[in-house]
């Protein structure tokens, strides 16, 4: 079902409310509806944020279950996805939900698209198995992880030498995600080497203190070089009650402008 922002300009308003956003709707797409056309058409979009071949970022798109294909509502322009999956992991009765190439145009990035797709996904998912518990799996550029990582309570990073069950559990899911996109792992520095490169243009988009933020100082830190290295960051969270009502709270926040 689509879902679109309901906020519309004040009708008292003398003149268009040039600030108000553009509705946005959310179109979910299963891999057997993966076309050529649609890969490719998602391609070019992506390529203008974070360059990668085409036969790398196809690769990627069929190890996914559904795509969220984010549309304006009064054109049906694309202006961003997300990929989703779930993964099994050496838990009982547990499943990981992994979401994958984040993409938005700027101008659209503050409507709490990434998270109502990840709220959404995560709510069907949980719906139609009502006795799994899921854990959030992520590889996330500094955009990603910023902008999902500040609405959350709690969350952890990828540890690749993690002793306990939980962490180690999932820390072989995420090298079994990696490996099935083509992507290496340090496991020293603990990165992912996804030859994922960011442009100047995206750099310059966003504000310096989109960059003093307290999860962008994390990001930083676990990855000094993002800007340049092609690697991602891997993280992950548990559908807790502090996260889901923090997500709520911050997709509310953010959709009131």
């Amino acid at each position: 079902m689509a879902e679109a922002s309901t906020r519309t300009a004040p009708a008292a308003a003398s003149v268009p409310d040039t600030h108000a956003p553009t509705r946005v709707r959310i179109r979910s797409v299963p891999r057997r509806h993966f076309s050529a056309e649609l890969i490719a058409k998602l391609h070019a979009l992506s390529n203008r944020m974070m360059q990668e071949e085409l036969e790398h970022f196809r690769r990627h798109a069929h190890t996914n279950d559904v795509v969220h294909v984010f549309e304006r509502a009064d054109t049906r322009a694309l202006i961003g996805f997300q990929f989703w999956k779930t993964v099994p992991i050496e838990l009982p009765r547990a499943r990981a939900i992994v979401g994958g190439k984040l993409r938005i145009l700027p101008e659209y990035r503050r409507q709490a698209l990434h998270l109502r797709s990840g709220l959404r996904f995560y709510v069907r998912t949980q719906l139609a198995h009502p006795l799994t518990r899921f854990y959030r799996l992520s590889l996330a550029s500094i955009f990603g992880f910023t902008s999902i990582a500040s609405a959350l309570a709690d969350y952890r990073l990828f540890e690749p030498r993690a002793t306990d069950g939980v962490a180690r559990a999932l820390a072989m899911a995420f090298e079994q995600v990696a490996a099935g996109s083509g992507y290496g792992v340090d496991r020293d520095t603990g990165l992912f080497d996804v030859r994922i490169f960011m442009t100047a243009e995206t750099l310059q988009r966003y504000p310096h203190s989109f960059f003093d933020k307290p999860a962008a100082r994390a990001y930083a830190a676990a990855n000094p070089d993002y800007r340049t290295n092609g690697c991602y960051v891997g993280f992950w969270f548990t559908f807790s009650r502090p996260n889901l009502l923090a997500l709520v709270r911050a997709i509310r926040r953010r959709r009131a402008g």
